[in-house]
């Protein structure tokens, strides 16, 4: 009666179990990547909707994007009511058109965007994703 293995079955075991992993892993970070271009882009989202609603109360409010360190607040009623980085826990990258460091979103007291109209990528690793922001303020994703 023979009891254990023998080195070559363990050596076998460890090599199938290694040729998983290798063909795992990349398509988990590549899940973990999407999930957090696709979360930070909802945050944002969530972000200006409420900068919106905040115009309404407060006579009109501004979201202040800041590519470099990817953080993104707004001002209602001389007030910073709510600011995200993006950088630091999800690592996100903010990359705005034509190569901007910065940009403001305006809104007046009916809600309604003062600016023609913004596209703000959100980038990590292979991940991309995109949030326009039309000229009445409106979030559209892609």
């Amino acid at each position: 009666m023979r009891r254990g293995h023998t080195l070559v079955e363990l050596s076998v075991v460890l090599a199938l179990l290694a040729l998983g992993l290798s063909v795992v892993l990349p398509a988990a970070r590549g899940l973990r990547d999407r999930s957090a271009v696709l979360s930070a882009r909802e945050e944002v989202a969530g972000l200006i909707a409420e900068a919106r609603t905040a115009a309404l109360a407060w006579g009109g409010a501004t979201v202040h994007v800041r590519a470099g360190d990817a953080t993104i607040w707004y001002e209602a009623g001389g007030r910073v009511p709510r600011r995200v980085s993006l950088r630091p826990e999800p690592g996100v990258e903010v990359l705005l058109p034509r190569g901007r460091s910065a940009s403001d979103l305006r809104y007046d007291a009916l809600g309604i965007g003062r600016v023609a109209s913004e596209t703000l990528r959100f980038r990590r690793g292979d991940a991309e994703s995109t949030l326009v922001i039309s000229g009445y303020g409106r979030v559209r994703r892609w």
